[in-house]
């Protein structure tokens, strides 16, 4: 989760060197909200899913593949809001472009967090409820 906040304000640096676009301040702090609520509502969505299936046989990685998928919805909302996010505070298309690759190496990196953990959540409870 580190890496994911380290490279946000990365790209928004290199954004601001690339382009800078007046933005309004409030505007700016709510997408920002907004984009990353999205990403905490995928993480709850998939252990959800993932806590849905725990009594079945499926392993980990199947169980928490399965959840991934399931919340597939809630990620696509997560990049569009990361990327309107970003989009809002680019000028060029050059800095569209970058905020388009920004929002996409965060979604992939949120789904992939995602997945380990769901793995090691599931394997954990598992090990706990055999006990």
């Amino acid at each position: 989760m580190k890496s994911v906040l380290a490279l946000i304000p990365v790209t928004l640096l290199a954004a601001a060197c690339a382009s800078h676009a007046p933005a309004d301040p409030q505007a700016s702090a709510e997408a920002n909200e907004q984009w990353q609520s999205l990403r905490a509502a995928y993480t709850t969505c998939a252990k959800d899913q993932a806590d849905a299936g725990m009594s079945g046989r499926a392993s980990a990685q199947d169980l928490a593949a399965s959840a991934l998928k399931a919340c597939q919805p809630r990620l696509d909302a997560m990049r569009t809001a990361f990327r309107e996010y970003l989009d809002a505070q680019m000028v060029s298309s050059h800095g569209r472009d970058g905020a388009r690759q920004a929002a996409d190496r965060v979604s992939r990196d949120t789904e992939a967090k995602t997945r380990n953990y769901l793995v090691r959540y599931v394997e954990r409870e598992r090990y706990t409820a055999r006990q």
